[in-house]
């Protein structure tokens, strides 16, 4: 109770209540699971079913797994209409799903100018967690618009654990009664993923994430990875992991980072389930380049440094080719963490023409945005220019997502046009996939057919038996493919 009204009294009621309804209702409620059953699970032992649930009759296994929220995405309709909520049977196959058509093509603006013009800016709620009462946040950018296709979701998680702090066993207690998950155990416990990548990155300085996963990778043993290093998870056909925050009992620990959600494309959301680890301390190094400004005459030794960007997505697919063809990679994917010091501007480059899906968010600062047709500058990661050659006409400031439209332009121009703070943001930048999205909670496949087969497997326990999934899936491929006939 204490830390209910101690939230109530910190927190706006509105926001308090915004976070639970948001938590409750974007992640798909999973039943927690002691140490011992966890372990055994992670090997890959014994059946979910069983070892989630407990010893219970079919019919109650059954009963528990049986709705599912299913996201249906066409991006031939506006973008207002082209999400709908629909109640699907996890256990069967429904005789009459849902059309999803394909996002189709993405289009291209009539304007004619040099750099990316912006779709849309939206503000998003910071809602507060581990600790609430110290400030703890995650702001969850929800993605997946056909501007945006292949991202589904980016958090940005900010959060502090410390040994003194006599209200942490209370908000574990009150995520205990209330049902909120992952509140009580200070991270997320067990849970599934099917389906896409996803891009841990946790930010320089901070303390570490604790990993633990059914891959071989993480399997018999836990991993603690820390500031400077990410972890890529290719999900595929069905991982299940637990992540926690790193504690310690001698001092408080912080711990801020970005998690990133990419689809896969439909012939490689059933891949052989891979992590990698890329950035420090790993074989991997950051990709990582100074921001110039080229109004100075010289070589590099001589010009000044506006900012630096670290190529996460060059980092990645180096990785990636690195497994010798085992994992393909994604040649078209940049994830660019930039810092601008104030005043300093920068146009990155779209190698797909402008019909790459550019989504910008911004971390600390004010990011401004451009149109200037008399500027066309063409240019690399590392060019820059000052905020007064330019125009600026559009700012987004801290916390806030930017979505850039499909164009002509090949560039895109970000000023920091403040004139004492830096600009600190994250740069998605990808080819669309342009095919249909289902989504439930943690998985994330093509059609509601495939997300029935993915919970009906959770709950008979063949979520991780790879060979018998891709018998299903080839089951399934053939029934849809008689559905359209």
């Amino acid at each position: 109770m204490i830390p209910l009204l101690f939230l109530l009294f910190q927190v706006p009621v509105p926001t308090f209540i915004n976070a639970l309804t948001q938590t409750r209702s974007e992640w798909r409620s999973l039943p927690h699971i002691d140490k011992e059953r966890r372990d055994i699970l992670l090997t890959g032992g014994v059946s979910i079913a069983s070892t989630v649930l407990g010893p219970k009759t079919a019919s109650a296994t059954t009963t528990a797994t049986t709705t599912t929220t299913t996201t249906t995405t066409n991006n031939n309709n506006d973008d207002n209409n082209n999400k709908s909520m629909k109640q699907e049977d996890a256990t069967t196959i429904s005789p009459s799903p849902p059309s999803i058509a394909g996002f189709g093509e993405t289009g291209s603006s009539n304007k004619s100018q040099p750099y990316r013009s912006i779709s849309s800016i939206e503000s998003n709620i910071a809602i507060p967690v581990w600790p609430t009462w110290g400030g703890g946040k995650v702001v969850p950018v929800s993605l997946g618009g056909k501007m945006q296709d292949p991202f589904l979701l980016l958090a940005h998680h900010d959060h502090w654990f410390d040994p003194k702090d006599p209200l942490r066993e209370p908000f574990k207690g009150f995520g205990k009664i209330t049902g909120l998950p992952y509140i009580d155990v200070e991270g997320f416990s067990l849970h599934p993923h099917r389906g896409f990548d996803i891009l841990t990155y946790i930010l320089d300085g901070s303390d570490g994430f604790k990993h633990k996963d059914s891959t071989m990778a993480t399997k018999d043993t836990s991993k603690v990875y820390r500031g400077g290093c990410a972890q890529w998870m290719r999900t595929g056909s069905g991982v299940l992991h637990e992540e926690f925050w790193e504690t310690r009992d001698d001092r408080r620990t912080n711990i801020e980072l970005f998690q990133l959600w990419i689809n896969l494309p439909a012939k490689q959301k059933f891949d052989t389930p891979a992590i990698k680890y890329i950035g420090k301390e790993t074989d991997f190094p950051w990709e990582e380049q100074n921001i110039y400004d080229p109004t100075a005459i010289g070589n590099n030794s001589n010009r000044i440094v506006v900012g630096k960007v670290r190529n996460i997505g060059a980092t990645l697919n180096k990785a990636i080719q690195e497994s010798g063809g085992v994992i393909k990679e994604r040649t078209s994917l940049q994830i660019l963490h930039a810092t601008l010091n104030p005043g300093a501007r920068w146009i990155v480059p779209d190698a797909k023409n402008g019909k790459s899906s550019a989504v910008l968010y911004v971390r600390k600062g004010v990011a401004s945005f451009d149109d200037d047709d008399s500027n066309s500058v063409a240019a690399t990661y590392s060019s820059a220019q000052t905020v007064d050659e330019v125009q600026v006409t559009t700012t987004a400031k801290a916390h806030q997502s930017v979505t850039f439209a499909p164009d002509k332009s090949e560039l895109i121009a970000i000023s920091n046009c403040q004139k004492d703070k830096v600009l600190d943001i994250l740069l998605l930048i990808d080819e669309p996939l342009n095919e249909p999205v289902a989504q439930s909670g943690p998985i994330v496949m093509n059609t509601p057919y495939e997300l029935n087969d993915a919970y009906r497997q959770l709950s008979d326990g063949t979520f991780l038996d790879r060979d018998r999934v891709l018998h299903q899936q080839a089951r399934t491929s053939k029934f849809q493919r008689q559905q359209v006939l």
